[in-house]
């Protein structure tokens, strides 16, 4: 399946509402984030925030975040840190949040003097929607509309950012051979970079572990990880640097047959 493709990480939609759309000078008056951490535990971080200048009429006409409701919110230094604990090493979705949101996050930290959050990835679905040349009209509204997704409360951070999360499946479902890959290839197919293999460095080679789904390679002794997260890793190394990803791999929730957990997860002892 195209989903398997984020097994192992945190998942979050990603979107920002501000005083308009100058990168270099609008404000953060709302932002979300909406997803599921590791182990399938819901995220829904959601807040105003004092923007520190008036929002202008215009902008309030879209999102209907008005001064009076963000007076008491907070500047944006006084939640970066809980927006950080979700972003750093998360998957994040936004459409078009390469352009828009994520510039405005990083001018945002600039003037907070602080550092920019590091996700694992960002994922916009708008140079998706662009790559794939789905048909129509690339905005968020028509896209949704155009795969049945409900969107009440446009242009509010939690309904967009929810919104484009489950865009997003959709057009997994719709175009799974775009995502067979690893999130690497993922990002490099956007860029417009070719990798001469999308397994990885010669994991196309190694055996396939019966009934793992060519998710598990044989390497002599070693059993090598070929998707996801630690793609390329064996076991072993990843049971010493990361029990609770091994942990999952051979959980229910795991891509991998029940049959292949057994086996394998008696022998880490977990």
């Amino acid at each position: 399946m195209a989903g398997e493709i984020f097994d192992g990480f945190r998942v979050v939609g990603f979107d920002l509402e501000t005083t308009g759309f100058d990168i270099r000078k609008e404000r953060i008056v709302e932002y979300a984030l909406i997803g599921s951490d590791i182990d399938g535990t819901p995220i829904n971080l959601q807040s105003l925030v004092y923007p520190g200048k008036r929002i202008p009429f215009e902008a309030s006409n879209v999102h209907g975040i008005k001064d009076q409701d963000v007076r008491n919110a907070g500047a944006f230094s006084e939640h970066i840190n809980e927006i950080a604990k979700i972003i750093d090493d998360s998957i994040i979705v936004g459409h078009n949040i390469i352009k828009f949101d994520w510039k405005i996050l990083e001018m945002e930290c600039v003037r907070a003097g602080v550092e920019t959050p590091k996700p694992r990835a960002i994922i916009d679905t708008l140079v998706i929607a662009r790559k794939l040349k789905i048909p129509g009209r690339h905005k968020l509204g028509i896209l949704c509309n155009k795969y049945g997704i409900e969107l009440e409360n446009a242009h509010r951070a939690d309904a967009d950012a929810g919104a484009t999360l489950i865009l997003l499946w959709k057009i997994m479902k719709e175009n799974p051979r775009f995502f067979r890959g690893s999130i690497d290839d993922l990002q490099d197919s956007l860029a417009g970079v070719e990798r001469e293999n999308s397994l990885g460095p010669g994991l196309e080679d190694l055996e396939p572990i019966p009934q793992s789904r060519g998710l598990l390679r044989k390497n002599n002794s070693e059993i090598i990880v070929a998707f996801g997260k630690y793609k390329g890793r064996s076991l072993n190394e990843i049971n010493r640097n990361d029990p609770r990803y091994l942990n999952w791999l051979f959980s229910p929730s795991s891509p991998i047959e029940k049959v292949v957990c057994e086996k394998y997860k008696n022998s880490f002892q977990i």
